[in-house]
This record gives structure tokens, C-alpha cells and sequence, in this order.
């Protein structure tokens, strides 16, 4: 006997009550810490410009403009050619005297409110790893994305809606794996809407059915929600199955 099946049977199936309750919970309950953010905003910028332009200079650039890398040369899968310093000038802003491009003079007005990391790195400069890198803190797919992590962390406080929303206009390189959530419960990955779009029904997929009405819909959810959950107290908790039921009737939901 598995401890699911302990946890069913045992006790009247009670502890599978408890458990349930707790499951349930999952992202949408406290989270290990008190939360002191309330909304997190995450914008990649996928094919931006290069850090030595913006908030990174590098006086070195300046000074071997022109040069030849110095070292052996270095195997890429494009031709290399001479170093080039950056176009944009530098100035130091507000009273911790952070250096910004001048094509960022507004951001350079705010710049004391402004965290600037500039010891990150990757190990591969290709676009596809390095979009893993940014987006999940590894070059291979399989780790859970960012907005799954915070999520998993802080909770969030609707119960009807998914964990958090991926505006993309468009699929980028890699696609859904940059917003997956890997080996955490499939409750934690966003949802994909593609900001290119205004019309709801090409926003979000098959919100409208114009094939039955929506009382019939509801029977027909209602009857495959009781089949799935059929399926899970035979088989045990299923994330996929759980997270997929909670899809369908945030679909619904919208619709109506």
C-alpha cells in the first residue's frame, strides 16, 4: 500500500480530506513567507540592445576600439570582427552616481530608485541557451521559469484566474518553456496571451462556442469534471489532470 492510498483509505478516506483541503491551497493559499510585494512586473526584452550600450560601459571598449580581440581567436558560429566601443555617451546619475546611456535620460532621473546588476553572465552566447538562461537560470530546458518560481513563492490572491500571464506578441524563439513550470505542479506555469491582438476571441482561444449554448456547456463540463475526478480518486492526485480541470472552467468562466 502507497502512502496515497493510505492517506484514501485510512480513517474513513478522511486524511484524504485534509490533504485535499491542502492541495488545494497549492499557489492560491499563504505562501512560506509573508509577501511583501504585491505585484511583480518582469519585462524581457528579447533581442534588446546590448548591455554596453544602456547601463554597462565598458572603458576598455573605449580605449581598444578597432583592435582585435586580444587572446586566441575565439569559435563562433558567425565571423567576429574588431572590438567597437559603444556610440552612446555615459553620465553618472542621481546621488549614487550610477552611470547611464544617454538614451536613457529619464530612467537616469529615477536611477537611486534603480537596482543595476552587473555581474550576471552566461556561459553560451547563442539566442536560444541564453534565453533559457534569463528566463529560467539554466541553458537546458527542464527548470521551472521565473514567473513559476515567484509564484510558487509568493501565492497570489485570486482563486479563479491562472498564477500569472505571459504577454508576448508572438511566440519568441524558444515558446512555452520560458513560461513552464518544469518539475513544479503545472498550477505554477503562465498562461500565454498574445498582446498583438484586441479581440477577446484572439486573445484567449475558444472563449466564445457558437456550436451550443452555454447552459449545455455547462452540462457537458459538469459531466467531464465528474469523470476526471473519478479518474483521480482511482489513480491518485494527477498536477496535469488537476491543472487542465481548472482550465476548463476558467474558460467557462470567461465566457460568461
Amino acid at each position: 500500500m502507497t502512502r496515497r492510498e493510505a492517506i484514501q483509505l485510512l480513517g474513513a478516506g478522511f486524511g484524504s480530506v485534509a490533504l485535499a483541503d491542502l492541495l488545494q491551497a497549492g499557489p492560491r493559499g499563504e505562501p512560506h513567507f509573508p509577501a511583501r510585494a504585491q505585484h511583480v512586473i518582469f519585462l524581457f526584452l528579447n533581442g534588446g540592445l546590448s548591455q554596453v550600450d544602456s547601463f554597462d560601459p565598458k572603458p576598455m571598449l573605449e580605449k581598444c576600439d578597432g583592435q582585435p580581440m586580444p587572446g586566441p581567436k575565439i569559435k563562433t558560429d558567425r565571423a567576429s570582427g574588431s572590438l567597437m566601443r559603444s556610440p552612446f555617451q555615459f553620465r553618472r546619475c542621481g546621488q549614487s552616481g550610477v552611470e547611464v546611456s544617454e538614451i536613457f535620460s529619464r530612467v537616469g532621473s529615477v536611477i537611486d530608485d534603480v537596482c543595476v546588476i552587473r555581474s550576471m553572465y552566461s556561459d553560451n552566447g547563442n539566442h536560444g541557451p541564453s534565453l533559457y538562461m534569463m528566463n529560467t537560470g539554466h541553458l537546458l530546458s527542464g527548470r521551472p521559469s521565473l514567473g513559476s518560481w515567484i509564484t510558487y513563492g509568493l501565492g497570489t490572491g485570486n482563486q479563479n484566474l491562472p498564477g500569472f500571464v505571459v504577454l508576448c506578441p508572438g511566440y519568441p524563439v524558444i515558446g512555452p518553456e520560458l513560461w513552464g513550470s518544469a518539475f513544479l505542479p503545472s498550477n505554477y506555469q503562465g498562461m500565454y496571451v498574445p498582446n498583438n491582438e484586441k479581440e477577446p476571441d484572439q486573445l484567449v482561444r475558444n472563449v466564445h462556442n457558437a456550436e451550443i449554448s452555454g447552459s449545455e456547456q455547462r452540462r457537458q463540463l459538469d459531466l467531464l469534471g465528474k469523470l476526471n475526478r473519478l479518474h483521480l480518486g482511482q489513480v491518485g492526485p494527477q498536477p496535469e489532470l488537476e491543472s487542465m480541470i481548472e482550465s476548463m472552467e476558467v474558460a467557462y468562466r470567461m465566457q460568461a
